[in-house]
């Protein structure tokens, strides 16, 4: 009988399985104890990986923390002669990481600020210690607060004599000029074992200003030490090359007592626990020379037991400490050894079924994720695609329309304009909307921390709806608290967005009735009575239709409206509020809903947004991508670059009245011949053209500009590319600034004259 191929293949992959697990079996029945102690080695150096990271990510916030005073500096954060705003930021740092014990900043002229979390006054407060010099008069001050923040003590301490310049880590850290740690010792103030991590500090200029160091606790590695599973008599533990024990199961045998009676760490030729000294003993360098480049393995014995050890230096240089495991050889070789077979054999299945689930699976991973990038990029090149597409033809359509608009018209023509002209601003909103999901599904949605008016914001805002309100009959009033802050940072355009979008809602669906808009600051976190982040919450009230209860959800879900006759009876393509809530997600706050039908409804969201550190101050702002050309007088030369020829038209017919000299070109080629025969005083550049593109021509003229010493030309980018990354490009090729079609006669006009410096409604000569 023949048996089918399929089943011959079965059958030799099992027999080869079989024949490979019994090669395993009996080879490692000839050689259990060396694979077991290989098996041993392999799990202590896998504890030593974990926990040499997890000191490390201990002891990383310190580096993190210290490197981040060395620009602070540029914005005037740190400096002496500002105390408080000093003391702010060192416990806004001491308040993120509770493995810092205090943070400490000593500036050249022997200043010091100390923010510390360890009160002599209040176990769990906070301990702040000020002095300065002014006029050759030296002033200490301290101050107790409690671990709520309220005041206990505030006084004057005259015979205070420290100087922070005499100080270790402030004189290493000057010296090399860069990040250092200092060796383990126990603080002063809360008398546990730390390090402090300094690093010198230097403003814009690059003159040294002083040194902020980083006390950071280490007496939680001696308690993940403690919790390892080494086996189950194994341990490990850390110590420093000179001999010090870092962390030790047992915490409390790290502390001694030294000749001066002051508390130091305990060599570890100290410890009362036999079989850590053997361990250390076994490795065979000096108790206070402990200089490893690899790891080593030992093994020695006590009272009969034989014991396996293994030694690893940390890899960061900044700390130079070594981890050590032990563990009894009976702890891996006594039971496994009484079912090598059974355990061996399990073991060989289990990893020929994890090696094949594995690849099967990662496979499938590996295909899915494959898939999944083609899919995102495809659909991302089709949306980039399509809103050019359509942008190109829709920017010529409603430049028609609003040239048409300003003809003299029939009250039926006009009539036929006004709903020609809102199909085409509804149908860019919708395209617009459809690119923002796209962006932050992408996760390419970058937000802006810039400063901005909140007041201002809002009040513009609800100043778009006056009309559309005023039409309806809908009282909106707009308003914020008293005491909620003005001068922030974040993304104005952001949340103005989300403002457009629930007061747009609200006037949609308010037959008549009111609209209340309003703004209220919930909290404050603050340091030293300096505000330095504040929460708002933002809602938009309505007395309109309302949204049932079981509807509410949903009307949160991309193109979903409350039912399907909402959509019909008022329009919309049912992503705003997606949107909305999306962004508020982004700013670090969330959205809530509470509505009631006939009764109206209320949109309500927070954000957390940082005090703007500079209001009040006059800070000097440049733009070096805008440039605005010098007003001499006298009539201009513009030169449009469009291969579109109905773009060419629209965009002849917007600047038809101007008291300046209009030229086009279609193409890169055309006007690079033209601008360099007679350079124009600004140029409209198309950016997607066929043959040499906008980025390529306005590159090829920034050179010229440069090899022939000529002043700097205005370049507008145009384009139907939406997205912010074609705008960020068309910057780094040189534009200067960017209009994105469709493209409105009174954008398009204000843009000419802010760049050119001249009224397009006035008359010149030469």
């Amino acid at each position: 009988m023949r048996i089918p191929a399929r089943f011959g293949l079965i059958f030799g992959f099992t027999g080869l399985i079989v024949v490979f697990a019994t090669l395993i079996i009996l080879s490692s029945s000839w050689t259990s104890r060396s694979a077991l102690s290989k098996h041993a080695r392999s799990i202590m150096e896998n504890i030593a990986s974990y926990t040499i990271d997890k000191s490390i990510s201990h002891l990383e916030p310190a580096r993190n923390a210290a490197k981040l005073t060395l620009g602070l500096s540029k914005n005037d954060i740190v400096d002496g002669n500002q105390a408080n705003t000093m003391a702010a930021y060192l416990y806004e740092q001491l308040y993120l990481y509770p493995q810092f014990s205090a943070l400490l900043f000593g500036t050249a002229s022997g200043d010091f600020i100390m923010a510390s979390r360890y009160n002599k006054l209040e176990e769990g407060g906070y301990f702040t210690k000020i002095i300065h010099t002014k006029g050759g008069k030296r002033t200490v001050q301290l101050v107790y607060k409690s671990s709520t923040g309220h005041l206990i003590r505030h006084q004057q301490d005259p015979t205070d004599e420290y100087d922070p310049r005499t100080r270790p880590w402030f004189k290493e850290a000057k010296r090399a000029n860069k990040l250092i740690w200092t060796d383990p010792y126990i603080f002063y103030t809360s008398q546990k074992p730390g390090i402090t991590a300094a690093s010198p500090v230097h403003d814009n200029l690059g003159n040294f200003v002083g040194v902020v160091g980083v006390d950071i606790g280490i007496d939680r590695l001696s308690t993940f030490v403690s919790q390892l599973k080494i086996g189950t008599h194994g341990r490990a533990f850390i110590m420093s090359q000179s001999g010090d024990i870092i962390a030790y199961p047992d915490a409390e045998k790290i502390l001694k007592t030294g000749p001066n009676g002051k508390p130091r760490l305990a060599k570890i030729i100290e410890l009362d626990d036999p079989v850590t000294k053997e361990a250390f003993l076994s490795l065979g360098l000096p108790y206070d020379k402990l200089y490893l480049s690899e790891s080593k393995f030992t093994t020695f014995e006590v009272d009969g037991k034989k014991y396996n050890a293994m030694f690893t230096p940390f890899a960061a240089n900044q700390w130079p400490w070594i981890i050590g495991i032990y563990m009894p050889e009976d702890d891996y070789l006594g039971s496994i050894k009484e079912n090598r077979t059974i355990n061996i054999l399990i073991a060989v299945v289990a990893v020929f079924i994890a090696l094949i689930i594995g690849l099967i699976v990662a496979r499938k991973l590996n295909m899915a994720r494959m898939t999944a990038e083609i899919a995102d990029t495809a659909k991302s090149q089709f949306l980039a695609r399509m809103s050019h597409e359509i942008r190109t033809p829709m920017n010529a359509i409603l430049g028609a329309g609003e040239l048409l608009s300003e003809t003299k018209l029939s009250g039926n023509q006009k009539r036929y304009v006004s709903i020609y002209r809102s199909a085409g601003e509804h149908l860019r909103d919708l395209i617009s909307a459809v690119l923002d999901i796209s962006k932050i599904e992408a996760g390419k949605l970058k937000l802006e921390t810039i400063p901005f008016n909140l007041h201002t914001l809002i009040e513009n805002t609800c100043e778009v709806f006056s009309l559309e309100a005023q039409d309806k009959a809908i009282r909106i009033s707009c308003s914020m608290t008293t005491g909620t802050p003005e001068h922030l940072m974040g993304d104005p355009t952001a949340l103005k967005q989300i403002l457009v979008n629930l007061i747009g809602n609200a006037i949609k669906f308010t037959p008549a009735g009111s609209i209340t808009v309003t703004a209220n600051a919930i909290a404050r976190r603050s340091a030293s009575n300096v505000p330095d982040w504040v929460t708002i919450e933002f809602s938009v009230t309505d007395t309109g239709i309302g949204i049932a209860p079981a509807k509410q959800a949903a009307v949160f879900e991309r193109f979903t409206q409350e039912d399907g006759s909402t959509s019909r009876k008022y329009g919309g393509s049912g992503l705003g509020l997606s949107i909305s809530r999306s962004l508020v997600t982004l700013m670090g706050g969330e959205m809530t809903l509470t509505s009631e039908p006939g009764h109206g409804s209320t949109f309500a969201f927070t954000t957390l947004f940082p005090m703007d550190p500079h209001f009040g101050a006059a800070v000097e702002v440049k733009d070096p991508a805008k440039y605005v050309k010098p007003s001499l007088g006298g009539p201009r030369r513009i030169l449009l670059v469009e291969d579109d020829e109905r773009n060419r038209l629209l965009f002849t017919m917007f600047l038809k009245d101007i008291p300046h000299t209009l030229d086009t070109a279609i193409s890169g080629e055309e006007a690079l011949t033209k601008h360099f025969n007679d350079p124009y005083d600004l140029i409209l550049m198309d950016i997607e053209m066929p043959g040499m593109d906008g980025y390529e021509t306005t590159e090829a003229i920034r050179e010229r500009e440069k090899q022939e010493k000529w002043d700097v030309t205005p370049i507008i980018a145009v384009t139907a590319h939406a997205l912010k990354e074609a705008e960020d490009k068309s910057r780094e090729s040189g534009c200067t600034g960017y209009l994105a079609k469709p493209v409105t006669k009174a954008n398009l006009r204000s843009t000419i004259e802010e760049y050119l410096g001249v009224s397009l409604d006035q008359k010149t000569t030469r």
